[in-house]
């Protein structure tokens, strides 16, 4: 890439990005052959480091005959660079703990720690995180805050559990920081009553950041309390939502109460805080269909991939993300298999104008959260969709279990909403019979509903796992 095309993005040496109006206006305005020209610059300058520094990333260079300084182009890299996933990380610092080989710096420049959930199983990835690294992470966090409306003195409520170990609990601090915004972190300190009585006590709220499911159980709260939340909260301007997928009719109704856009981002450890994020339309179009998150190309280098075949899906297909860090020095990932699943949308499909690519907002999901239940592949998000399309359910949790005469059997819990409260018994029965109607529609499996009170059922605080499969535990007795 030739340094005059270099600064036409950039606008001179990069070192440390901040949020820069100039800056982004001329990455929206980069034609695609000018943004992967980039890509490919700054590829080649994290495989020249990683091959000095990294004893994981060199072998894996040297048996695909990669030199990084004379990499020709992304396809040759996507084409012969291996993919890496869960596992070879996991084996690669257990072999050389803490942080395995992969690590690009000095062990003594580690600055922060970061784990993954661990919640697919198969155990926790360690990441080591340099300084400039910490910076990275609040810098994607508030690029997305800032290119859905928040700004430098901007009241926001971050009920994301702050601190810990994940990159979920340290980037939005950073983000909030570095946005100028007035931040109270009360994700993980206070409960759900308690936030919302310092919310009505702090009066003028601008933005709210917070899980999918987290916003789903404090508008449920607030409505409990008999309150309309655009009413108590008028000068909201921003739902921002991560982590996971939901029904569009439940993102319609949370605008229509909340009285503000919803906003959406694509995160996650090996992104190093969000790779993508919602425009100015939020995650409904104005023609009422789902909506795009934007990629962040020039930090993160995305594909989307069969899982089976590993070829690369065509716009409007869905496939499993595969991740590159172009910028991250601690523990860069490098032809990732995230293991989320994603609707990729070509740029040239987006309507927006800017030469990034997309995925569709409301669908992320887990390749390895599917169950397979008689003979059917079942997703949680297809059930999610299901029960959620319907405004009187408050909440719901199922499992899958095997009973005494040995079927395969599964029971959905749910706990209907305070708007539910003045129905009689028998619209509540023909109510579960339409929600069960829906299930079978959206996955194949008639599924028996069970009413229960909402205390029943937990309150999530971030990432919601609603399902439980006990059909390894035997039959029941």
């Amino acid at each position: 890439m030739s340094a005059r095309a270099q600064n036409k993005i950039e606008g001179g040496a990069e070192d440390v990005p901040f949020i820069d109006s100039a800056r982004l206006a001329r990455l929206a305005a980069a034609s695609r052959a000018e943004l992967e020209a980039f890509q490919l610059h700054k590829l080649r300058r994290q495989l020249a480091r990683l091959h000095a520094s990294s004893g994981y990333y060199r072998q894996r260079m040297d048996a695909a005959a990669i030199a990084p300084d004379a990499l020709p182009s992304l396809d040759v890299f996507r084409a012969r660079f291996p993919l890496s996933n869960k596992a070879d990380f996991l084996v690669d610092q257990s072999e050389h703990p803490p942080f395995g080989e992969r690590l690009g710096i000095p062990r003594e420049e580690v600055a922060l720690v970061n784990m993954t959930g661990g919640t697919s199983g198969q155990g926790q990835e360690i990441y080591g995180r340099s300084q400039r690294d910490v910076h990275m992470q609040g810098y994607l966090h508030a690029l997305p805050w800032f290119l859905a409306g928040l700004r430098p003195g901007d009241i926001a409520i971050n009920c994301v559990p702050a601190g810990g170990l994940t990159t979920g609990g340290w980037g939005p601090g950073e983000g909030l920081r570095i946005a100028g915004a007035t931040a109270f972190h009360v994700g993980g300190t206070l409960s759900t009553d308690a936030k919302i009585d310092l919310m009505l006590r702090i009066g003028e709220v601008n933005f709210i950041y917070a899980s999918t499911n987290y916003l789903h159980t404090l508008t449920e709260a607030i409505c409990r309390r008999g309150l309309e939340p655009k009413r108590a909260f008028p000068t909201l301007r921003t739902l921002f939502i991560a982590a996971e997928g939901y029904p569009l009719e439940w993102a319609e109704r949370i605008e229509t109460l909340w009285g503000c856009r919803l906003q959406e981002g694509y995160g996650s450890t090996q992104c190093a805080g969000f790779g993508g994020s919602t425009c100015a339309d939020g995650v409904i179009t104005p023609r009422g269909g789902r909506g795009l998150m934007h990629l962040f190309e020039w930090e993160t280098l995305f594909e989307v991939v069969d899982p089976m075949t590993l070829h690369p899906v065509g716009s409007g297909e869905t496939g499993e993300l595969v991740v590159t860090n172009l910028s991250i020095e601690g523990s860069p990932v490098i032809r990732f298999r995230t293991g989320d699943s994603a609707r990729f949308i070509s740029w040239r499909d987006t309507g927006s104008g800017r030469a990034w690519n997309a995925i569709e907002c409301g669908t992320i999901g887990r390749f390895d959260d599917m169950l397979k239940i008689r003979g059917n592949n079942v997703w949680p998000s297809a059930i999610d969709a299901a029960v959620f399309s319907f405004g009187e359910v408050g909440e719901y949790a199922g499992r899958v279990y095997t009973s005494a005469e040995g079927k395969t059997e599964i029971e959905v819990r749910i706990a209907f909403a305070e708007q539910a409260a003045p129905m009689d018994q028998t619209e509540r029965d023909k109510l579960i019979e339409a929600i069960r109607t829906t299930i079978k529609e959206r996955t194949n499996v008639w599924m028996t509903l069970v009413p229960c009170d909402r205390s029943e059922l937990p309150e999530f605080s971030y990432k919601a796992r609603r399902w439980k499969d006990e059909r390894q535990q035997g039959y029941r007795l």
